[in-house]
């Protein structure tokens, strides 16, 4: 497997987790570029609350954004922005993004597409669903999503169009999608049980179903076709879809990297907005969906004590059987109440950890490896090193509020054990 030495300029990715990931004793760098196995994926999330923002004294180490994250790959163009939904995280990649136009003097609301393109040519956004804090409280009030000469590419379920024209529309919102509309287009999946979405790496992408999709796989090398080319699977990133539950059509997605042979060698699963069942760990499509993750992100909004029934939003209690009964490494519990704060995030996360050594035990199998659960923050940096690198762990990194915009790492606890430097799980 190659390796690939990119820019740090070309990244667009904040440059405090540029700097951070620097830190990284395996990681290859200089003051001007990193150096990546292909196979390495970085998930950054920048907003972990849910149903709406709320800030204050008590939400510090968690953060107070609602959900958005970003996918990094090497094998991907480094030009092209990878987002997932659109609530107020949201804003914090486009201040990194605009900040970095203008630090190469270049305006992206009055340089041609050419000038822009040297640094970012589109942002492709995958959504979840719409709801106010997954799309309105963010990507209408990111500079990225009102300039004419960046493309944006809108990919979900439910007519996203149609969404974007509501969450854009006077009096609601100063400014018609009409006025912008030239930039974006708009790829609707009907069917999210049956859809895989396949990032190529040229920068385009495929919906297909998963039948074609596992149809690919069984050939002696996989490819996948699109546009009268052929991509090798080890050079794409795959997203399978899988319908959450939830009040309105949601989408779970789930990031892989294969081999030559067409066999996962990395899987993040993202699992906002669903309301998780007890039943959920028998269930052959979801067990399909979330079974061998690296991590898993839950909506954990609830314990079973002040659980409201149809709302969509999981209790941390089932997160914990689950994540004991099921293959998973790592599980972030996020989508937290907006009213919550740290320390009850953190007796969240002690209730889903105390259900998970409750059914562990009951399994009876001390050889089965053990689940890692913690709470997700805002500006949260997951680090899936390339099995090349022969790495047993993974980096979790968040921002360490004593030295500002530092990204630090601790054992995924709480905030007050953030030691200074990066280390990788052992």
């Amino acid at each position: 497997m190659n390796l690939i030495k990119i820019p740090t300029q070309k990244i667009l990715i904040p440059n405090y987790i540029i700097d951070c990931i620097k830190k990284i004793d395996w990681m290859e760098s200089d003051e001007e570029s990193l150096t990546f196995y292909e196979d390495d994926f970085i998930l950054i999330l920048y907003g972990a609350r849910g149903s709406t923002a709320y800030s204050g004294p008590d939400h510090f180490r968690y953060g107070s954004n609602t959900t958005s994250y970003q996918i990094w790959s090497p094998k991907l163009p480094p030009e092209i922005l990878y987002l997932g939904d659109g609530g107020s995280g949201i804003l914090e990649i486009d201040k990194a993004v605009i900040s970095k136009l203008f630090a190469n003097k270049v305006n992206p609301f009055t340089a041609s597409q050419t000038e822009i393109s040297k640094y970012i040519k589109s942002v492709i956004n995958t959504y979840t669903h719409y709801h106010y804090d997954h799309l309105h409280m963010g990507s209408p009030l990111a500079a990225l999503f009102h300039t004419n000469n960046i493309p944006k590419q809108i990919i979900g379920g439910d007519n996203p169009k149609s969404q974007f024209q509501k969450a854009f529309k006077r009096p609601a919102f100063p400014r018609d999608f009409g006025e912008i509309q030239a930039a974006y287009s708009f790829y609707e999946i009907t069917d999210p049980r049956a859809s895989v979405l396949i990032f190529t790496p040229n920068g385009e992408f495929r919906i297909m179903s998963i039948s074609d999709f596992k149809s690919y796989l069984n050939s002696e090398n996989p490819q996948i076709k699109h546009n009268k080319a052929f991509y090798n699977i080890e050079d794409c990133i795959v997203v399978k879809c899988y319908p959450a539950d939830h009040p309105d059509p949601c989408i779970s997605y789930r990031y892989e990297n294969y081999n030559s042979k067409g066999e996962v060698t990395m899987a993040i699963t993202i699992m906002t907005d669903h309301e998780i069942r007890e039943t959920d760990d028998r269930n052959s499509y979801f067990i399909e969906h979330i079974n061998n993750s690296d991590v898993v992100y839950f909506d954990g909004q609830y314990t079973n004590q002040n659980f409201i029934p149809g709302f969509g939003h999981g209790r941390v209690e089932i997160i914990g059987k689950t994540a004991a009964n099921l293959d998973i490494k790592n599980v972030l519990i996020g989508h937290h109440d907006p009213k919550r704060k740290d320390d009850e995030i953190d007796e969240m996360v002690n209730i889903s950890r105390e259900n998970y050594d409750k059914a562990y035990q009951e399994l009876n199998n001390p050889d089965k490896p053990k689940t890692r659960i913690a709470a997700a923050a805002d500006r949260m940096m997951i680090f899936i090193p390339s099995r090349q690198r022969k790495r047993k762990g993974i980096v979790f990194g968040r921002m360490n509020l004593e030295k500002g915009n530092e990204i630090t790492k601790d054992d995924i606890g709480p905030q007050s054990s953030v030691i200074s430097l990066y280390k990788s799980f052992a």
